[in-house]
């Protein structure tokens, strides 16, 4: 099996983000089976969600969203990439929030989970 090269990782500021709703659809609900199986087998990600956001620069995207009360989740970004190029090719990129406390409250309000540990 030939793995498909990644994006590179980029770090974007967070400030300013809106939470609009849930990303949903068939490669969607494969997406978030794939991404179950791994966050309860690594045991970081504590609540996962698969949302449309908007940034402060008027930016929309879909973004995988987790609440993690652990500091390293690099090695778990990295699988999720991996997944994600697989399933959706290398041109594609996913964007991937570590939630605040407050941002994961207001997202729930218009987000279901996916995950929960």
């Amino acid at each position: 099996m030939n793995a498909k090269p990644q994006r590179p990782m980029q770090e974007r500021e967070s400030s300013g983000l809106r939470f609009l709703g849930e990303q949903d659809g068939v490669p969607e609900r494969e997406l978030k089976e794939r991404l179950s199986t791994l966050f309860s087998e690594n045991g970081i990600v504590q609540k996962a969600y698969l949302a449309r956001v908007k940034y402060e620069d008027s930016t929309e995207a879909v973004a995988l969203c987790v609440s993690s009360h652990y500091g390293a989740i690099e090695t778990t970004v990295q699988r999720v990439g991996s997944i994600f190029a697989e399933m959706f090719g290398p041109q594609e990129h996913l964007d991937i929030i570590v939630l605040e406390e407050s941002q994961e409250a207001e997202l729930a309000l218009c987000c279901p989970s996916f995950f929960e540990r």
